[in-house]
């Protein structure tokens, strides 16, 4: 558990730097190219976004290694800590002080994944070489809990594509949260996989649908962060994803069975609680600096200046008509 623990806390770290830097790049992405294969054609060009990436590629690698050796359940719950590493590089990036429900929300969340470590301490140990039809390279739970995941997050993500406003920022998000938990999945899958040799790696479901997936997913998360509505993308995949993954390791992987019913309830709450933090905590984060103002932030400002153009206007042609008598 201890290598579970460490290898998350990495991977925590890495995504939050990753997460950081792909919000600010892409939130000033154009429109038209919303959910489409150009908005991955204009990130690749911004340097930021590239080193972003860069650090998701290292925190995709701990996550592996986490996956193959703790449950999906626990893992996705200590990587939950990447957004309070978001909100600090975003916090020393804008020089903007944290209010202190930040603070007392990050206090939240850390204690949170100290309790639901605590409650799952006794349970399922084995990681993807232990789950259920995890060391197989048949469909299995994990293929179903993938397969489930996904086809929400699908659903989700055309819906948020023909909405608009804060509907297409909470939609777009929700999508993102379970393509993440998806995609952990698959990840958790492929390293139980790996353990039987290449030519098992080479001709089961897990490596060809991460690769796929995995692009799909990319795309999602950053179209979510283009909607330009950080205090809603960051809350919603901040909870959803491990809200996804532990019902995911619960209902198809059958983690946290040992547990007995009243750990397993209480590491529940526990999961939701935490998740409550995260939306907490990122609503009350400074917006990252160059990103695009929330439209109801905004639009008081817009009002303000068009009415300071009114009143130069006004002053304008008073003094034309003042010059004239």
């Amino acid at each position: 558990m201890t290598t579970t623990i460490l290898c998350s806390l990495l991977a925590a770290v890495l995504y939050g730097i990753g997460a950081a830097f792909e919000l600010h790049q892409a939130a000033g992405a154009p429109d038209s190219s919303a959910g489409r294969p150009r908005l991955l054609g204009l990130l690749v060009r911004q340097p930021a976004w590239l080193l972003g990436m860069a650090a998701q590629i290292g925190g995709f690698a701990a996550h592996a290694v986490a996956l193959r050796s703790g449950p999906l359940a626990v893992v996705q719950m200590v990587l939950a800590a990447e957004l309070i590493v978001s909100v600090a590089i975003v916090r020393v990036r804008s020089g903007q002080p944290l209010p202190r429900t930040a603070w007392a929300a990050g206090a939240a969340v850390l204690a949170g994944i100290a309790a639901f470590l605590a409650l799952t301490s006794g349970g399922s140990s084995g990681g993807a070489s232990g789950g259920p039809g995890q060391g197989s390279t048949g469909l299995g739970p994990a293929g179903l809990g993938a397969a489930a995941a996904g086809v929400a997050a699908a659903a989700a993500s055309v819906a948020g594509l023909s909405a608009g406003g804060r509907r297409r920022a909470l939609l777009l998000a929700v999508a993102a949260g379970l393509a993440d938990a998806g995609m952990a999945v698959v990840t958790m899958a492929l390293s139980g996989v790996a353990g039987h040799g290449i030519t098992a790696v080479l001709t089961s479901w897990p490596l060809y649908t991460l690769v796929a997936a995995g692009l799909c997913s990319l795309l999602l998360t950053q179209t979510a962060y283009q909607a330009a509505r950080p205090m809603i993308t960051l809350p919603v995949i901040a909870a959803v994803t491990p809200l996804a993954s532990v019902a995911i390791g619960i209902g198809f992987l059958g983690e946290l069975t040992r547990l007995g019913v009243g750990r397993a309830i209480a590491a529940g709450i526990v999961a939701v609680g935490t998740g409550a933090a995260l939306a907490i905590l990122a609503r009350a984060a400074p917006v990252c600096p160059g990103a695009r103002a929330e439209p109801a932030l905004a639009a008081p400002a817009r009002a303000g200046q068009a009415r300071a153009g009114q009143v130069q206007t006004e002053r304008a042609r008073r003094h034309g008509s003042f010059a004239g008598v």
